[in-house]
This record gives structure tokens, C-alpha cells and sequence, in this order.
């Protein structure tokens, strides 16, 4: 099942409108009404988009020389 994204605002009285839908006449669906978040708000994942840059992301944590295994 393919899923369309429709943005609209509630009028009064709690009723919403959806107009020029992707279905033809009689077809069933099934509407799912969720708040919508501003740009870039994501309750989810609240740290998404919050990484500037990797210094070095495959630097060793530890430097060779300190590795007990390898002596």
C-alpha cells in the first residue's frame, strides 16, 4: 500500500477537507490524522541534524603503541 502525504488545516468546528485525492470514485482508504511538526522538529530522533562534522571518523580510540595485545 503507497502512502500520500496531504497537508491541510483544520477549519472550524474539527472538520477537515481533503480535495483532488490520488484514488478514483468508491475506491476504499484509510486516513490516519497526526499532528503535523514544524521544519525541522522531529520528536522522534531529537539529535537528527544536530552532528556539524567527524574530526576522523576510522582514527584508532586508542593509540597502537597503548594496545596491550599487540606487545
Amino acid at each position: 500500500m503507497e502512502a500520500h502525504r496531504i497537508e491541510t488545516t483544520v477549519q472550524p468546528h474539527g472538520r477537515v477537507v481533503l480535495e483532488n485525492l490520488p484514488f478514483e470514485e468508491g475506491e476504499k482508504v484509510e486516513i490516519i490524522v497526526m499532528e503535523a511538526h514544524e521544519e525541522g522538529e522531529n520528536p522522534e530522533n531529537p539529535l537528527r541534524g544536530t552532528l556539524l562534522k567527524y574530526d576522523d571518523p576510522f582514527e584508532p580510540a586508542v593509540p597502537p603503541e597503548d594496545w596491550e595485545a599487540l606487545k
